[in-house]
């Protein structure tokens, strides 16, 4: 996480409870509704170029960043909020989380973790993808937990997807992923998210 830029740097950088999840959770939500920020006018493409790609504002839960970047990662967050609200409500088969570390705001590792009641870890990543560059976001993921992940006996991974892609990804077939299961018995559980309000 960037604690320059992410303004709940505190409230996310740990594992959280359910009911600690609750209230960072609530925290972000507010920040993106008391924000009342609204695109500045512009004469030319040039310089609504230059407001949304160069200019850092105070978007929501960040500061110090361009807009187009605090929008990129606050899509990706909305989707890691909506996923470990899925995994706190135990609505996917076998995941019965004790906490979950959330990597709000940060670029590098795996986007989440989760801690199961027997303190075992399962890694995840997390997307908001357009239709025409989810089937390359699903293969970087499925890539990552079976090459990279820290756990060299892991028997499964986590990706949350935007829910508006789910045809799409469900026709999607990865090789890697394919062998992944036949040889190593790995699983990789899809999560689609709806937006949260």
């Amino acid at each position: 996480m960037e604690k320059d830029n992410f303004i709940l740097y505190d409230s996310f950088n740990k594992a959280l409870s359910k009911d600690e999840f609750e209230q960072a959770k609530a925290a972000y939500l507010s920040l993106l509704t008391e924000n009342k920020y609204a695109i500045k006018n512009a004469d030319t493409i040039y310089d609504l170029i230059d407001n949304i790609k160069r200019t850092p504002e105070k978007v929501g839960p960040y500061k110090n960043i361009s807009v187009f970047e605090a929008l990129n990662r606050i899509g990706s967050d909305l989707v890691l909020l909506s996923g470990a609200t899925i995994l706190f409500k135990n609505e996917v088969e076998g995941i019965e989380p004790q906490k979950i570390h959330l990597k709000m705001g940060t670029t590098h590792g795996f986007d989440f973790e989760v801690i199961l009641k027997d303190n075992k870890k399962i890694f995840g990543e997390a997307f908001n993808a357009a239709e025409s560059f989810c089937k390359f976001k699903m293969r970087q993921a499925i890539h990552k937990l079976i090459d990279k992940n820290p756990d060299v006996n892991a028997k499964e991974g986590i990706v949350f997807i935007n829910a508006e892609v789910k045809e799409t990804i469900e026709k999607y077939v990865n090789t890697k992923e394919k062998t992944a299961i036949v040889n190593a018995n790995f699983k990789i559980h899809r999560v689609y998210c709806d937006k949260i309000k």
